[in-house]
């Protein structure tokens, strides 16, 4: 094989013009080393083309044939051979004798690449060798659901659906002479009646509502160990960094020498890395951490001269992990708290706002009713859409006005200045977080850093649930799942299929309802969240912001009518009625299927009768029977106009008897809660003989009981719980 790079001599290149014959009847001996560029022949496994635009390297007008596809196998492993082959033969028509007589421009190389990456990963995980068998209906329609599952970014953008589907544009343009090399291709125009943009335009659309949130089992654990790691751990670790400070180094210093009968003296602390390990290993050896809560022990052993043997790692290799425990804890609780992409947060500048003393780029609002405080980022968008600023503000967290309380991402904020402290007077950047080099040891402080990268933040924050998350005891199944065995994956990789887009969906996910396992503080930061977005309209003001919520109402639709024809999941009110009937087909179409294969089936469903919905803490809006929303009874709003329901008239008892109203399990903790509060108020007035005024409540109640007994909970133990609290009552009195 040639080496790369290497020029390919005049003699050869003369001979091959003059005996140029079609590719497709050259032996493979005559192919192997025909000469598909000026610099790459037909064997190479790299195929160089000559740039023609000013300042452009050679590495990007190349197509590397030995690219990793997504199941991290090479294309020119031995299993590809027969994808290779027709891939190479298509590429080396387009560079050579293209059917439009028009060979594209060298900085286009790369989109090749990047397009029989998608398209061949594709085919690999189907087990399709030949591009004959590729049903391009099929492939347009699984697209979605493949970028969201494969893409590691924060955005699923048209030029993602663009590169998967640039392959089949040349397949079929190409179909000629292919043919007559002896590929089959595709059998008719995918782009016949819509081009390329048209479809990528939609992909990009659906991916995003393919992108899934992490799943309760993994993001409660995860949460509630960054929150524990916020508390005493990032205090400790803070102070264990004055080994890098090293604050002695050049200074003079007392020695104790009153063992030899020397006494004190004077001396000058060595400046020189064995000094300097001797010092910190000592100071290491005799740091004390704290206890963390309800705990008598510290939270973490001691780093003696012990800790290497037990343990087999160095402190100071130790103190690196610690660091960058409580650096990761500090970015889950900003990105997942808040709902900002990576970008964003990478975006984010050091210091503190000399007038305020919050970290830079913090502001706090008031609400509008004037209760509430509310603490807003500004950071700039890396990636912008058409019609989006460059700015954007993101919530926080909230707190009643007057309250010192903080948010946990604005505590996380200052640890994280104060976490780089050592290095920032010789950083290049500005940026919060910096690349804190490599090895196994913090850098020294005279190092200098620079911005920490997306992909390397990302691949930090696997480390940390590797390191940090227990995931060895999760069951093989989420209890809202979308495929089966789907927390296998996560339980296997530990942790590493992880992508930090999930943050978004789980901010978004739990703005819906918030999980009652999660920390206190995690759930009051929720509760804050979602109370600001009412009070303030903030949620109106940021795009990026409507399109996670509105990609998460999606899901949870599907979600919903999966687990309903899948007969999971009851529903209740007279939609979910309607509902119940509406999907009875549908129930019998996914019956004896893979899980993954139904929730395909619902989603195509969902979209072609184009159902609507809103969610609120007591059930769900489908808007399909205008004519009999009672929200917008009230008001008499237009049959036009009612294309979502009355936030200012929309309230539990008058959602209950609409017929755009349906509910299931997850909204049963509210109408429980709602049964237990207005059957003890009806009965301590019963008891004290004056029910008058209490009829509401009493059917409030019933109301709330005839829709519990609908989704199969047990009403009895709430009935008993009733009669304990009455009893208590009495007992006190």
């Amino acid at each position: 094989m040639k080496q790369t790079g290497q020029a390919i001599s005049n003699t050869e290149t003369q001979s091959n013009q003059s005996t140029y014959r079609p590719l497709h009847e050259l032996s493979p001996c005559e192919l192997a080393v025909f000469r598909i560029t000026p610099d790459s022949r037909y064997s190479d496994t790299e195929w160089f083309c000559q740039s023609t635009t000013p300042g452009r390297r050679t590495t990007d007008t190349k197509i590397n044939w030995a690219f990793f596809l997504f199941d991290e196998s090479r294309l020119t492993d031995q299993r590809h051979t027969t994808r290779l082959s027709w891939a190479k033969k298509l590429m080396a028509l387009i560079l050579t004798s293209p059917a439009s007589g028009i060979v594209p421009s060298p900085s286009t190389i790369p989109l090749f690449q990047q397009g029989f990456k998608w398209l061949i990963s594709w085919m690999a995980a189907r087990g399709l060798q030949h591009p004959e068998e590729i049903d391009t209906q099929t492939y347009i329609e699984n697209l979605p659901q493949y970028i969201s599952e494969q893409n590691d970014d924060d955005e699923i953008t048209i030029t993602h659906g663009t590169s998967c589907l640039y392959i089949l544009r040349w397949l079929w343009s190409e179909r000629r002479l292919m043919n007559k090399w002896g590929v089959r291709t595709l059998p008719y125009n995918p782009f016949y009646e819509h081009g390329i943009d048209y479809f990528a335009r939609a992909i990009s659309t659906k991916a995003k509502g393919w992108i899934p949130p992490l799943p309760d089992e993994i993001s409660i654990p995860l949460f509630n160990k960054a929150a524990w790691f916020l508390d005493k751990p990032a205090e400790d670790v803070i102070c264990l960094l004055q080994y890098i400070e090293d604050p002695l180094a050049g200074t003079e210093v007392v020695i104790d020498r009153s063992y030899s009968n020397l006494g004190f003296s004077k001396r000058k602390a060595g400046v020189k890395k064995e000094a300097r390990l001797k010092r910190s290993n000592n100071f290491l050896a005799h740091f004390s951490f704290n206890a963390v809560q309800d705990n008598v022990n510290p939270w973490h052993p001691p780093l003696d001269l012990n800790y290497e043997t037990e343990y087999g790692i160095k402190p100071t290799e130790r103190v690196r992990i610690l660091f960058e425990a409580i650096r990761e804890s500090c970015v889950f609780c900003i990105q997942g708290l808040s709902g900002m992409r990576i970008s964003e947060l990478l975006g984010i500048e050091s210091g503190y706002d000399s007038e305020t003393a919050l970290p830079l780029g913090v502001r706090i609002e008031t609400s509008a009713t004037g209760l509430y405080e509310v603490f807003l980022i500004n950071t700039v968008l890396s990636k912008t859409e058409s019609g989006l600023p460059r700015k954007m503000d993101w919530v926080l967290g909230m707190r009643p006005k007057g309250s010192n309380d903080e948010p946990l991402p604005v505590r996380a904020l200052r640890i994280l200045n104060h976490l780089h402290e050592p290095w920032r007077d010789r950083a290049s950047t500005r940026q919060l977080l910096l690349a804190s080099g490599v090895g196994c040891v913090l850098p020294l402080k005279h190092t200098s850093l620079g911005p920490m990268s997306s992909n390397s933040l990302r691949d930090a924050m696997k480390r940390f649930i590797t390191r940090w998350v227990d995931l060895t005891l999760l069951p093989n199944e989420s209890k809202h799942k979308v495929s089966d065995n789907d927390l296998v994956p996560w339980r296997e990789s530990k942790g590493l299929v992880f992508k930090s887009h999930m943050l978004r969906k789980s901010w978004a996910q739990f703005m819906f309802a918030v999980d009652p396992k999660l920390l206190p503080a995690i759930q009051l930061q929720f509760h804050h969240l979602s109370l600001s977005m009412t009070d303030t309209g903030y949620i109106g003001s940021n795009p990026l912001i409507v399109a996670d919520m509105s990609s998460i109402a999606t899901q949870s639709r599907n979600l919903l009518i999966l687990e309903t024809v899948l007969g999971l999941n009851p529903l209740a009110g007279k939609m979910g009625e309607h509902l119940e009937h509406a999907t009875l087909e549908l129930a019998d179409q996914v019956k004896n299927i893979p899980v993954s294969e139904a929730y395909a089936k619902v989603v195509a469903f969902c979209e072609h009768n184009r159902l609507p919905i809103f969610f609120s803490p007591h059930g769900a809006c489908m808007p399909v029977q205008t004519h009999e929303m009672r929200c917008h009874e009230e008001t008499g709003t237009s049959l036009l106009l009612r294309v979502q329901p009355n936030a200012r008239t929309r309230q539990p008892s008058l959602c209950a008897g609409c017929a755009c109203f349906v509910l299931d399990g997850r909204h049963a903790d509210f109408w429980a809660s709602r049964y237990m509060d207005n059957w003890i108020a009806y009965k301590r007035a019963e008891r004290d003989g004056d029910t008058m005024g209490f009829k509401v409540i009493k059917e409030r109640a019933q109301q709330a009981g005839k829709l519990l007994k609908k989704l199969d909970f047990n009403v009895i133990l709430l009935d008993n719980l009733i009669q304990d609290t009455l009893e208590k009552d009495n007992a006190i009195t």
